[in-house]
């Protein structure tokens, strides 16, 4: 072995990352994607397969093609945040109270990075996004959960939610529609948690990402709408218009917050794709809506679809969603999550394990159906060929 190997190596013994990432490790998400056989159907990843909409990819041409795209101010461009800011009347939101990120998960980062500090406990859905408690923990905070619980569907339990609630929470987030289960909290729901709340000082973080895509007729409400004060507005479009890639998000809501935030943001990031921004610009436009509609009607037939092929095929019970594009099915009776998983990656299909998202979720396994209609009938019958 020559020095430099040698010496690569005893680095690599040595090497330890800083105290906040140790023990941090890639999402059992990524994990079980990386070890996918060649030709495995995906219903693990939560990537829409339908195309970015053809009113988007024209401005984006258009913006390359014609103009300079330098950097834009850190916050990004007015015009889009003045479009940002419309979308939430209830926060009274100007231009300033707006931030564009590179992507929610960005602006989830920042949001947490800005207000929590060593020992601050951060509420969190169990069942919930798998990023949620280790950002918190990368920021210090301890990750304290608030159940769905699964033998209420993944509903709202008010109860145990205001147990939860101590004088060391600093910030409660909120997703609905929820990944993983799809499920939507109502109105009575939120002003319950608004209620649970009071005049605590605790922040709300409402993860607002799947906002557009409900199979209900209206799109499900905000909880800023029930409690504005110390509320703050993630969202972006990269389910909405299949734009996983361009990396636009958004933070709205509390001034002072966003204040810092930004000089956190400007240090990460200085600014999301100027490109991205100016062809999202295109997203408020009414050959927009009529692709988000589109969007929203596919995904319901999806469901449905796959709802049929679960019941009529596998004959196991499946939490039907109410948003975004997941369903949580219920193998209890074939062994823990993670088992399931993995004896269904042997067999060509992706998926991930409930408990991947909490303690809550175990027993289940979360289905993306981002896929056409033949992949998932070939995905259910792979299911049940490794079940069986």
């Amino acid at each position: 072995m020559s020095s430099e190997r040698v010496n690569d190596a005893a680095a690599a013994r040595d090497f330890q990352p800083a105290a906040r990432l140790r023990g941090i490790e890639k999402s059992m998400i990524r994990q079980l994607f990386d070890r996918a056989l060649p030709g495995s159907i995906n219903l693990g990843l939560g990537e829409p397969d339908l195309p970015t909409p053809d009113v988007i990819r024209r401005a984006a041409v258009r913006v390359i093609q014609d103009e300079q795209n330098g950097y834009t101010t850190h916050a990004g461009l007015p015009a889009l945040r003045a479009l940002v800011a419309a979308d939430y009347p209830q926060l009274n939101a100007t231009p300033d109270d707006v931030i564009i990120t590179a992507g929610s998960q960005e602006a989830l980062y920042l949001a947490l990075l800005t207000l929590v500090d060593e020992g601050d406990e951060v509420l969190l859905p169990d069942p919930g996004f798998v990023a949620y408690p280790t950002i918190v923990r990368m920021a210090g905070g301890r990750p304290v959960f608030y159940r769905l619980p699964a033998r209420d569907e993944f509903a709202f339990d008010e109860e145990d939610f205001r147990r939860r609630l101590t004088p060391r929470t600093k910030a409660v987030v909120v997703i609905s529609p929820s990944n993983p289960t799809g499920r939507t909290l109502s109105r009575r729901d939120l002003a319950a948690m608004a209620d649970a709340l009071g005049d605590s000082a605790a922040y709300v973080i409402s993860d607002e990402i799947y906002r557009e895509i409900y199979f209900g007729d209206e799109r499900p409400p905000s909880v800023s709408e029930a409690r504005a004060a110390r509320s703050i507005v993630i969202g972006g479009l990269s389910k909405s218009m299949s734009m996983t890639g361009w990396r636009i998000g958004w933070m709205c809501g509390e001034r002072e917050v966003l204040k810092s935030a930004l000089v956190l943001h400007g240090y990460v990031t200085t600014c999301a794709s100027t490109v991205s921004q100016k062809a999202a610009l295109a997203a408020w436009t009414d050959e927009a809506a009529a692709a988000r509609a589109e969007t929203r009607r596919i995904f319901r037939a999806r469901r449905d679809q796959l709802l049929s092929l679960i019941g009529h095929e596998l004959k196991l019970p499946a939490v039907a969603p109410e948003g975004a594009f997941y369903l949580m099915l219920d193998v209890s009776a074939h062994g823990s999550s993670l088992e399931v998983a993995e004896r269904l990656l042997a067999h060509r299909v992706i998926t991930v394990p409930g408990s991947a998202f909490g303690a809550e979720g175990e027993g289940y396994l979360r289905l993306s159906f981002c896929a056409d209609a033949p992949t998932l009938a070939e995905g259910v019958k792979r299911i049940k060929t490794a079940l069986e």
